[in-house]
C-alpha cells in the first residue's frame, strides 16, 4: 500500500501520550491495524510552556506569567529590612529572595541579573498590590525614609573622601612647591648680584629677570630655570583652585565646624577622624590630639610626655599663644569642635557664632589680663 497522510483525529492515543507536542510532517503505515509501528514524525512545541518572569516590588519578589502571580517570596515586614534590600538593589546586587527562583529559570528585564537569568526586553504588565499581602503604605513610607537617609549617608561619605583627597593634594602641592622654590633659589643665586628674595621668586624669574653676567648663562640654561619657575606658578594656581573647592565644599557640608575653626582645619579633622559622623561621636579629648597619633603612641609605649594638641595646633589661637597656655586652649577648642560637629550631623542648627564667641571668651579667661 502506498504511503498516505494520516488525519490527526485518528490518533487520540498518540496525542494523549505526547501532551506537549504536536505532530507535524508525514506518517507512513502499511494498514489501519498497524499504525503505531510505522509512524515516522517530527515534533515541535504546540502546547508551549508559558514563560515565567521575575518581578521585584518593594514588598517582595514575585514569579509571574502573563496571567498573574505564580509564586512569591516576601520581604520581612520590617522597614529596616525592606530599606536594606532596596539599597542593595540600588547598588546592583541580587537579593537572596531573587535567587530563590533560580530553578524556575525566569526571564528578567533588569540587567543586574546578567549571568543568573536570561534578560528580555519587557516583562508582562502584571499589577501587584503589596497591601493585598499585608504591607501597608505606612511601612512603605518608613522604608523610603530609611532608604533616603542611607543613600544620603553614602553620598555624604563619598564627598567626605573626595574632600580628604583634596586636602592631601594641597599638602603634596605645598611640599612640591617648597622643594622647587628651594632649588630655584639656589640656582638663581649664582646669577643674582645681591641676595635673592625667596618670596615671589618664581614670578620674578618668569617675568622680570634681568641677568647679570649673561656670559655665564647660555640660552638652554636660562630656559630650564624659567621652566621650573613657570611650573611653580602653575602649581600655586592649582593649589589655590583646590583650596577654593575645599572652602566651598566644607561650607555646605559642615558649616558650624568650618565657621568655628576654618575650612582647612575642619576638613583635616574630618579626614583624620574618618568622616564627619565619626568626628561627631568622638569625645573632646580624642579630638584634641587628632593628628598627633605618633606622639600619643610614644607616650603609651615609651612613657614620653603626652601630646597636648594635634591638627588644631594649626589654629592661630593656639600656635600664637604662649606655650604655657596652649594645652588649656586646645582643650577648650576641642570641646567646641565636638559640639559644632554634632550640630552639623544631628540638629543642623547654625550655632557657629555662639560657639565661637564662647570659645574666644573662655580663651581670654585662660590667658588672663596679660596675653603674653
Amino acid at each position: 500500500m502506498a504511503p498516505a497522510s494520516l488525519n490527526l483525529s485518528m490518533l487520540p492515543r498518540v496525542m494523549s501520550s505526547t501532551p506537549e507536542a504536536s505532530i507535524r510532517g508525514f506518517f507512513i503505515f502499511s494498514g489501519p491495524t498497524d499504525v503505531s509501528r510505522h509512524i515516522v514524525f517530527k515534533c515541535t512545541s504546540v502546547f508551549k510552556t508559558m514563560a515565567k518572569y521575575l518581578k521585584t516590588e518593594w514588598c517582595g519578589v514575585f514569579l509571574i506569567d502573563e496571567n498573574g502571580v505564580i509564586d512569591k517570596k516576601m520581604f520581612p515586614k520590617n522597614a529596616e529590612e525592606i530599606a536594606e534590600r532596596l539599597l542593595a538593589i540600588e547598588r546592583g546586587n541580587i537579593l537572596e529572595e531573587e535567587k530563590f527562583f533560580e530553578e524556575e529559570k525566569p526571564l528578567v528585564e533588569d540587567r543586574r541579573f546578567s549571568g543568573l537569568y536570561e534578560i528580555c526586553e519587557k516583562i508582562p504588565e502584571v499589577e501587584i498590590n503589596c497591601e493585598k499581602y499585608g504591607y501597608d503604605k505606612e511601612l512603605l513610607r518608613e522604608a523610603s525614609l530609611i532608604l533616603t537617609e542611607r543613600m544620603i549617608e553614602k553620598e555624604h561619605g563619598r564627598r567626605e573622601r573626595r574632600i580628604s583627597q583634596a586636602i592631601y593634594s594641597i599638602d603634596d602641592l605645598l611640599k612640591t612647591i617648597n622643594v622647587l622654590n628651594e632649588r630655584v633659589y639656589e640656582w638663581y643665586g649664582y646669577f643674582s648680584e645681591g641676595k635673592a628674595k625667596r618670596k615671589n621668586l618664581a614670578d620674578f624669574i618668569t617675568h622680570k629677570w634681568e641677568i647679570a653676567g649673561k656670559e655665564e648663562l647660555d640660552r638652554e640654561e636660562e630656559q630650564s630655570l624659567k621652566g621650573i619657575a613657570e611650573a611653580i606658578i602653575k602649581l600655586r594656581d592649582a593649589q589655590e583652585k583646590v583650596e577654593r573647592y575645599v572652602k566651598d565644599a566644607m561650607a555646605s557640608m559642615a558649616p558650624n565646624l568650618s565657621k568655628l575653626v576654618g575650612e582647612s582645619i575642619a576638613a583635616r579633622l574630618i579626614a583624620s577622624a574618618g568622616g564627619l559622623d565619626r568626628l561627631a561621636s568622638m569625645p573632646s579629648g580624642t579630638i584634641q590630639v587628632l593628628g598627633a597619633e605618633k606622639a600619643l603612641f610614644r607616650h603609651i609605649k615609651e612613657g614620653t610626655a603626652p601630646p597636648k594638641h594635634g591638627i588644631i595646633f594649626q589654629h592661630e589661637l593656639i600656635n600664637k599663644a604662649p606655650k604655657k597656655y596652649r594645652g588649656k586652649i586646645a582643650r577648650v577648642m576641642a570641646g567646641k569642635i565636638a559640639i559644632a560637629a554634632r550640630a552639623d550631623v544631628f540638629t543642623k542648627r547654625d550655632i557657629a557664632d555662639e560657639l565661637k564667641r564662647d570659645m574666644e571668651e573662655r580663651i581670654k579667661e585662660i590667658r588672663g589680663k596679660n596675653p603674653r
